[in-house]
Formats: C-alpha cells, structure tokens, sequence
C-alpha cells in the first residue's frame, strides 16, 4: 500500500506551513502545542483529517446520490 499525503509542506520562519491539496485550508506547526507531541504529526493528523471530512465524505455522498437516482440498490 502506498502512503498518500493530502497536503503540501512549506519551510516558515521557525516552523512549516501544511497546505491542503484540494483547497487553500492550511495550517502551521506553531498552531499546535509540543506538549501535545510533535508537531508536525499533530498537523499531518489535522491535514489529513480535514481532507478526509471536507473532500473525500462529499465524493462518497455524491456518489451514492448519482447511484441512487438511478435507482441502483
């Protein structure tokens, strides 16, 4: 299985901006607090996260909803 990555990274002063593939949402690493672990696993998760809830749940809905007026079961 091949790893996909729903973002693109680029170098900040002191820290790395993640920006989502698909849209202009993006995050930095200085959103998120090192206590929490590192910090740009916690961006990857929130990137990765937010492609999944904003663009691949609309694919599947869009999806079922053609199938589904095709009256396919």
């Amino acid at each position: 299985m091949k790893d996909v990555r729903y973002y693109t990274t680029k170098p900040l002063s002191g820290g790395v901006t993640f920006k989502c593939i698909f849209c202009e949402h993006n995050v930095t690493t200085h959103d998120f607090d090192s206590l929490r672990g590192n910090r740009r696993t916690q961006a990857a998760s929130v990137m990765n996260q937010h492609a999944r809830e904003s663009h691949f749940s609309q694919m599947r809905t869009s999806v079922s909803m053609k199938s589904g007026s095709r009256g396919a079961l």
